[in-house]
């Protein structure tokens, strides 16, 4: 089986990871890098009015070949002095 490796970033830190998962194929990894941007949101949030988190696959030869990204933004609709 192929091994992938998932970095993830929340704009702040960036994590690569250096043991990697054997996956049946591309398509379960990026199930993983799906699922893993979640759990990053709750653990950032809610610093700030926007944030992007990105979960990175990178195949056994480094190469990356699918990014998932999760976007959050905060949109006040009133103006600031009637906060």
């Amino acid at each position: 089986m192929p091994r992938y490796f998932i970095d993830t970033s929340d704009q702040d830190v960036f994590c690569r990871d250096e043991e990697g998962k054997e996956y049946a194929n591309l398509d379960d990894a990026r199930a993983e890098a799906v699922q893993v941007l979640p759990d990053m949101a709750r653990d950032v949030l809610p610093d700030g009015d926007a944030q992007i988190i990105l979960a990175i696959v990178r195949d056994d030869e480094g190469r990356s070949v699918l990014q998932a990204a999760l976007s959050f933004h905060v949109t006040s609709l009133i103006p600031n002095a009637e906060r």
